[in-house]
């Protein structure tokens, strides 16, 4: 493997833990601690989880439409026809749901209300993503 693919593999991984791993975080901590911490803590908790998902979203679309092109699904026909495919364009669906969640429960928090149920869902999308990850590089996805 050339060290550019090797460079875009290894980003696109860091970035998709990196984001996984802060809404998992989030999830399991911000509802315990949200009525004890001030207003500046709120916004820089808030802050900082949605800067992660947007950079991780920027990158994560450069690095995955690379690997795509490196995965030979230039055409329709690849990734609506095979079960990598499909796991292809449901990792894409999660990835856009999840960092929607991230912005909407990142706007309920610096805002002051219960943004509980969109981190647990955020929590449980971004499961389904590394579900989904796990799958796509095990050697039984054909």
């Amino acid at each position: 493997m050339a060290a550019i693919e090797t460079a875009v593999y290894a980003t696109h991984m860091v970035f998709a833990g990196l984001l996984t791993g802060s809404v998992l975080f989030a999830a399991m901590t911000f509802p315990r601690v949200a009525g004890n911490v001030s207003t500046s803590v709120r916004e820089v908790l808030a802050g900082t989880l949605r800067n992660v998902s947007r950079a991780s979203a920027a990158l994560l679309v450069l690095t995955g439409g690379y690997m795509l092109t490196l995965g030979g699904y230039t055409d329709a026909g690849a990734l609506t026809g095979t079960g990598r495919g499909h796991a292809v364009i449901g990792m894409v669906v999660l990835w856009f749901l999840l960092t929607g969640l991230t912005e909407v429960a990142g706007s309920r928090i610096e805002s002051g209300d219960d943004a509980t149920t969109f981190l647990y869902g955020g929590a449980v999308l971004a499961v389904a993503l590394l579900l989904d990850a796990g799958w796509l590089v095990s050697t039984t996805a054909l």
